[in-house]
C-alpha cells in the first residue's frame, strides 16, 4: 500500500454456498483475503421469507396472471394467498439431508470427490478424521417439479393448502431460508481450500460497536495500517433498511427509533414452538460454526427483531 498498490474486492454472498466457485477462486485468485459476516440465523432465516418468497410473490401476483386471483390489489389482500413462515417446511428436508452419511455428505463426495482440486480435500479431511464436508445447496433441495409445487420439499404444503403460491423466481434462494443460514456448511469448503488465517469471520452484532475496534481488527486482517474508526461508526449505521448506498448514513438514534417502531408491531411473527424448534435445530450448526472460526456470536438471545 504504501508504494500505491491498490486494494479492491467484492460482496459475493451469491455464490458463496458453491464448492466449484471456492475451488475456482482459489485456483485462479490466490492470496485471496476473505470476510465473512455472519447474522442471527433467525433473523438470516426470516428476512429472506420477506426477502425472497413475500416481497417477490406480492410481486408476481399483483401482475394479475395467477387464475382466481385479483390483480393490481392492496399488499394487504395477497396475504391470503401466502404460506406463513411458521409454515415453512424446509426443517424436515434439511434434518434427512444433514444426518450423518446423509444426502448432503454422500452426494457431496460423489459430486466433488474425484476432481482434481476434490481429491486432495477429501484425502486430508480422512486423514485428520475430520467431519465430511456438505453440499447443502447442491444436494439437499433437488430440482424444479412443477409451478405448484416448485421443491419436492412443498409438495406436503401445497397437498394441505392448495390455493397458496410457492412459484416465486429465484427459487434457489426461497427454497434455502433456513439452509442459507447454516454457514458452517458452505464455509468448511473455504476453509479447506484456503490458509485459516485468510480466512476472517465477523458477526453481524459487533459491527454496532462504536468504539470502531471491530472495523479496526478487519483492517488489520487485510493488511491495513491500524486507524480509529470510532468517529465514522459514532455517526450511524450504513446501507441499512431502506436507506441504500454505502455512503448514506443513518443516524444512531434514527436507527433505533426505526428499530422501537418494528418492535411495538411485532417480533418476528412465529409461534413460539416452532421459533424453540428453529433455535434448537440452529443450536449444533451454530457450535460446529464457532469451532470452524474460532470465535463466537450472542445468537442465543437474539432472533427478536425483524
Amino acid at each position: 500500500l504504501a508504494s500505491g498498490a491498490l486494494m479492491t474486492g467484492e460482496a459475493s454472498p451469491g455464490y458463496l454456498p458453491y464448492p466449484d466457485v471456492v475451488a475456482l477462486v482459489a485456483n485462479r485468485m490466490p492470496g485471496t483475503k476473505i470476510i465473512c459476516v455472519g447474522r442471527d440465523p433467525l433473523d438470516r432465516s426470516y428476512s429472506s421469507y420477506r426477502y425472497n418468497y413475500i416481497n417477490p410473490a406480492i410481486e408476481k401476483l399483483k401482475k394479475g396472471h395467477e387464475r382466481g386471483i385479483l390483480g393490481k390489489q392492496p399488499d394487504e389482500y395477497y396475504q391470503q394467498f401466502l404460506f406463513s413462515f411458521d409454515d415453512e417446511a424446509e426443517l424436515k428436508i434439511l434434518r434427512r439431508c444433514l444426518a450423518p452419511n446423509g444426502p448432503g455428505e454422500l452426494g457431496a463426495r460423489r459430486q466433488w470427490a474425484s476432481t482434481t482440486w476434490g481429491r486432495s480435500v477429501y484425502e486430508q479431511r480422512s486423514r485428520q478424521n475430520r467431519s465430511m464436508l456438505v453440499d447443502l445447496d447442491g444436494q439437499c433441495y433437488g430440482g424444479f417439479v412443477s409451478s405448484k409445487v416448485p421443491r419436492i420439499q412443498w409438495a406436503e404444503l401445497a397437498a394441505q393448502q392448495p390455493g397458496k403460491f410457492l412459484n416465486v423466481h429465484n427459487l434457489h434462494l426461497s427454497q434455502a431460508m433456513i439452509g442459507r443460514s447454516l454457514y458452517t456448511y458452505p464455509l468448511e469448503w473455504w476453509y479447506a481450500l484456503f490458509p485459516k488465517e485468510d480466512i476472517y469471520f465477523v458477526c453481524t452484532e459487533e459491527m454496532k460497536d462504536k468504539s470502531g475496534d471491530p472495523i479496526n481488527e478487519v483492517g488489520k486482517f487485510l493488511g491495513l495500517p491500524s486507524f480509529n474508526f470510532s468517529g465514522v461508526v459514532s455517526e450511524g449505521m450504513y446501507n441499512v433498511g431502506g436507506h441504500k448506498g454505502y455512503d448514506h448514513v443513518t443516524t444512531w438514534d434514527q436507527a433505533h427509533a426505526e428499530q422501537e417502531q418494528k418492535e411495538e408491531k411485532k417480533r418476528i411473527p412465529i409461534s413460539d414452538e416452532f421459533r424453540k424448534e428453529l433455535m434448537e435445530f440452529f443450536k449444533p450448526h451454530n457450535e460446529r460454526l464457532f469451532e470452524l472460526v474460532g470465535r463466537r456470536c450472542n445468537w442465543e438471545t437474539l432472533g427478536d427483531a425483524p
